[in-house]
């Protein structure tokens, strides 16, 4: 197997997992917050997602636009 390919995919499988844990925790503390009436967790929540959302955004259109 050629090793830059390991490397990327390693990263990738990485990033995915990591991502993914991180989306369930911030998930988990949103849905803790409403069930328990703490509107501070969910405006956390909220916030954190958006900030995830929009930096990936900004990543592929950043990536996208380096290309052309």
């Amino acid at each position: 197997m050629n090793n830059d390919l390991f490397k990327l995919i390693t990263r990738r499988y990485l990033a995915w997992g990591i991502g993914g844990v991180a989306v369930a925790t911030v998930a988990f503390t949103g849905v803790w917050g409403v069930l328990t009436a703490t509107i501070e967790l969910v405006t956390l929540s909220l916030g954190i997602l958006g900030t995830s959302i929009g930096s990936i955004i900004g990543f592929y259109f950043g990536k996208k636009m380096s290309e052309e």
